[in-house]
């Protein structure tokens, strides 16, 4: 995805292009009449839903994991926030607000930010040592994020179009994610004519890492039932 990871920092940056980005990448693969299975998870999952929304003739099948059908998710992430703060010690609700959900000053503010919430994102015993190493690889661009997040991008709301998706999909969660709660996926699920949901006990998050095995076992599962 562009200006993430090891791609290239080549704008726009905008859920518009990336959408397109995906469809490139379909075309690249599967040619242009191909099918391809979407997955994608946290902000990943907003973007593969407006995928599936505007090119549904070209995905087999959905799959989203921790993710929210409209930004209205952040109501309940800073209700989480403020539940569990006991277990993040160096963070606050306004690095949640002012940062995450808005923008942020620069890369270093960036990736002081979630590091200071990585405890959030397992259920699990927290390695901050493991954290830290995992922050420190990680490419932080705080331009692409403040892009992301600015007021003409963030107010995004996918609860309509969902309706007018008829592809099989697999809505998976873990059941204390806290940045987007259970509640989210449950209405996405229930929105998406044809969609199966999977709540994930003891799971957070990072529901995929945490019963990587479980995940993997329910997606092949899904994939083999057939539309």
């Amino acid at each position: 995805m562009r200006g993430h990871g090891e791609s290239s920092v080549t704008g726009p940056f905008t859920f518009q292009q990336i959408t397109d980005d995906i469809d490139a990448l379909r075309r690249h693969f599967a040619g242009d009449d191909g099918k391809v299975i979407i997955l994608g998870g946290s902000f990943g999952g907003f973007l593969a839903q407006q995928y599936v929304i505007q090119y549904s003739k070209h995905v087999d099948y959905l799959i989203l994991r921790g993710t929210a059908p409209s930004w209205h998710h952040e109501a309940g992430a800073l209700e989480r926030l403020e539940e569990r703060l006991w277990k993040a010690p160096l963070a606050s609700k306004e690095m949640l607000v002012n940062g995450v959900f808005d923008k942020f000053q620069n890369d270093d503010e960036f990736r002081l930010v979630m590091f200071a919430l990585g405890p959030l994102y397992a259920e699990s015993a927290y390695d901050a040592n493991a954290g830290l190493q995992k922050n420190l690889k990680t490419k932080f661009r705080a331009q692409v994020h403040n892009d992301l997040y600015s007021q003409d991008e963030k107010y995004f709301d996918y609860r309509e179009g969902l309706k007018t998706v008829n592809v099989p999909a697999l809505v998976l969660v873990g059941e204390k994610d806290w940045i987007c709660p259970l509640e989210e996926s449950k209405l996405i699920a229930q929105t998406l004519p044809k969609s199966r949901l999977l709540v994930v006990k003891d799971a957070n998050h990072s529901v995929h890492l945490e019963q990587n095995k479980f995940v993997l076992e329910n997606i092949r599962d899904f994939l083999k039932s057939g539309p």
